[in-house]
């Protein structure tokens, strides 16, 4: 029997439910590396330094505080090093999300209408590395943008300089407040700042490309 066809939009929507459900359902197992990770960064030494980026790479698929992490890795590490794993971490997390775009993409082929799997491509070729840029902070976000950018087939290169340009800014902040001192609540208003700067860089990157089409 053959099956029926669906829209590349109710995919990418079915992709961020799941993702959704998965962290609602680690969220509630309560594991405790993923609810307060900070005894494990604490030492400067391999093993935080693994797990610390070993966090961020998993934040592609289970609810990890990144900026928490973040934070704590600039506190341990200090402001390089603290920047230098998280990048890491971030663009490693980004890979994972990618490379399962990458493998689902015949199954994509074969299971959306015909057409808008070049309709989706088009997007992304069109707006997936300011995409990419503005969502690495972004829970959710960030996961369903990386895996449609592999599944649509954006090239790999520019998508992981996309990917390292947007894990630069957030990973120098967090690192920066770790350095500095900051707090649990000085951490959830830099996220949220850090957050409203992506929205921001999104906004201002659409109006551009407008005004350069316009122009063109």
């Amino acid at each position: 029997m053959r099956l029926r066809r669906v829209r590349a939009w109710t995919v990418v929507a079915g992709l961020a439910s799941v993702l959704l459900a998965l962290f609602a359902v680690v969220e509630w197992a309560g594991v405790p590396v993923l609810v307060d990770p900070t005894p494990w960064l604490r030492s400067v030494s391999l093993v935080a330094g693994v797990v610390g980026v070993g966090l961020l790479v998993v934040d592609a698929f289970v609810p990890v505080p990144s900026s928490v992490v973040m934070v704590a890795l600039g506190a341990t590490f200090g402001l390089v090093g603290g920047i230098a794993l998280s990048v890491l971490g971030s663009v490693g997390g980004f890979a994972l999300a990618y490379a399962v775009g990458r493998r689902s993409r015949s199954t994509l082929e074969s299971a959306v209408v015909l057409g808008d799997v070049e309709r989706g491509s088009g997007l992304v070729r069109r707006w997936g590395l300011l995409a990419i840029v503005a969502s690495r902070p972004v829970p959710l976000v960030a996961e369903t943008v990386a895996i449609s950018a592999g599944a649509f087939g954006l090239r790999p290169t520019p998508a992981f300089a996309a990917a390292l340009a947007g894990a630069v800014a957030p990973a120098t902040v967090f690192s920066y407040a770790g350095w500095r001192g900051a707090t649990t609540g000085d951490g959830v208003a830099l996220f949220a700042a850090v957050v409203g700067a992506s929205v921001l860089l999104w906004v201002a990157g659409r109006r551009w490309s407008a005004r350069t089409e316009g122009y063109a």
